[in-house]
């Protein structure tokens, strides 16, 4: 599982340091981490207007180029319709209170920014998100991997190996996928629906008898010694979530 970091400020040399604290940090960590850094408000408003999406950001307030890192935070929050992205507003000055106050930063550091700010910023994140639980994990190789459950529309069965259905990306190991349900899936919203499928519950938009269409259109077949199980199973998830 990859933490997405946006880093906002048109002092270069502030943006760097912070890049070079979050990697070491996350590094120690173990934690794959993939940072882009922006030098204008506009330049971060831009990438997320065309669907860039990032776990946390660390914002400049008094960025000097057409609009300011409070300006931003609003854009985030308001005309993004984005709660869920965590803000941590920088800055040399503090009295900034109550303008943050609507946009709910995660934090406010002041400027010069040391490693340890930084590192505590990190693991309350990592805490309030909960960034080491709900996520599936697997191994493929020698190399471990985590992905959050929430990002997985379906697992799919192919002989000996798993192929993990995501928004924008396939993943796969091997493995059983009786093992997998067993072991990380049941607990949460997710379907065994077929010998051949694991289907997240959140992505399915048409649930027939014998089959299930999800959002992108995909159609997966309900094993018939499955289809009362699910059928069941489709009724509780209706009643808790109504």
């Amino acid at each position: 599982m990859v933490l997405h970091i946006a880093i906002c400020d048109d002092e270069d040399n502030i943006g760097f340091q912070v890049e070079e604290h979050i990697e070491e940090i996350c590094s120690k960590l173990n934690i794959k981490v993939e940072i882009d850094v922006y030098n204008s408000g506009k330049g971060l408003c831009k990438a997320l207007s065309e669907d860039m999406c990032y776990d946390l950001i660390f914002l400049d307030i008094e960025l000097t180029q057409e609009i300011n890192g409070v300006q931003v935070g609003e854009k985030i929050r308001n005309e993004y319709n984005d709660e869920l992205t965590q803000i941590v507003y920088i800055s040399w000055k503090h009295k900034y209170a109550l303008e943050l106050f609507d946009i709910n930063p995660l934090n406010f550091l002041i400027k010069p920014i040391d490693r340890n700010k930084v590192e505590k910023v990190i693991n309350r994140y990592l805490k309030i998100s909960g960034f080491w639980s709900n996520v599936f994990t697997f191994k493929y190789g020698h190399d471990s991997f985590k992905i959050k459950l929430k990002d997985i529309k379906y697992f799919q069965s192919n002989g000996k190996k798993i192929i993990i259905y995501l928004k924008n990306r396939m993943e796969e190991f091997y493995g059983s996928l009786e093992e997998i349900y067993n072991n990380q899936l049941s607990e949460y919203d997710f379907l065994f629906v077929h010998k051949s499928y694991i289907v997240n519950y959140d992505y399915v938009s048409v649930f027939e008898y014998e089959r299930i269409v999800l959002s992108d259109n995909t159609e997966i077949p309900i094993g018939q010694s499955k289809r009362k199980e699910i059928r069941k199973r489709q009724n509780e998830l209706l009643k808790r979530r109504s």
